[in-house]
């Protein structure tokens, strides 16, 4: 299984100095922390060895935690994976693709809801994206629009508009 954290701490239950430098550095947080050492006790009773998260995002009621690979490792069978880190954080969890591909993301995080498009508009010099969502998605969303937006924002590393068309 493949984490931001070295598989050392996520054993021990502690940070190396590497890892604590990351961690000050902002590249990593607590929760990139303890979903590792969730992940690490699913992985003992259930074949998840080919997964692997790069990051985690803490939106209020909701983590996004983004993948590399496959996102299906981390759902697991029937959602038995992603409900486990669900109970276990206390919060509804996400999974979602980190690709080079912005509008692949984008879908991951705004799944079942059909995203119509992503452009970049340039308003008084500044860049803003813009995700376009089909109206009639408005009702299968899997959270509410600002914190869509947050996630959004985090991932992309940009301003964010979400729009219905």
């Amino acid at each position: 299984m493949k984490t931001p954290i070295c598989e050392e701490d996520i054993r021990e239950g502690r940070l190396c100095a590497q890892c604590e430098g990351k961690m000050e550095k902002g590249e990593l947080g607590r929760l990139d922390f303890e979903v590792a050492r969730i992940l690490h006790r699913i992985n003992q009773r259930k074949n998840i060895t080919a997964a692997s998260f790069t990051r985690c995002i803490d939106l209020g009621r909701m983590v996004v935690i983004l993948t590399e690979g496959e996102p299906g490792v981390l759902i697991g069978r029937n959602g038995t994976v992603v409900s486990e880190l669900s109970h276990a954080l206390g919060k509804r969890v996400r999974i979602a693709q980190s690709s080079t591909d912005a509008k692949k993301t984008v879908e991951d995080l705004l799944a079942p809801a059909r995203v119509l498009g992503i452009n970049t508009a340039y308003q008084q010099g500044a860049e803003k994206t813009k995700v376009r969502i089909a109206k009639e998605s408005i009702h299968s969303l899997p959270a509410d629009v600002e914190t869509l937006g947050k996630a959004i924002k985090t991932v992309l590393r940009q301003d964010v508009a979400i729009v219905f068309e």
